[in-house]
């Protein structure tokens, strides 16, 4: 029993070993899936363009289908003369 526990606490230090220098070598990337992308001004810009064109369709989407959902409530709730 003692020699599983040690066997585990050896695989344990391995596997942390492990995380550690696959996180310092992610941090060292320098390629697009990397933490420390080199892009340039350009291209920033166009980044920001695009996400908040993303962000304002996503917005005049949803108020297209609550004033959809709005004029149906007050058509379905209207007085009948």
């Amino acid at each position: 029993m003692i020699n599983l526990i040690k066997g585990m606490g050896k695989a344990y230090l391995q596997s942390r070993k492990a995380k550690k220098a696959d996180k310092i070598f992610q941090s060292k990337r320098t390629d697009k899936y990397g933490f420390n992308q080199k892009i340039s001004k350009e291209t920033q810009d166009l980044n920001k363009k695009i996400n908040i064109i993303k962000k304002t369709g996503a917005g005049t989407v949803g108020a297209i289908g609550a004033a959809g959902v709005y004029g149906q409530a007050k058509k379905a709730f209207k007085d009948k003369k």
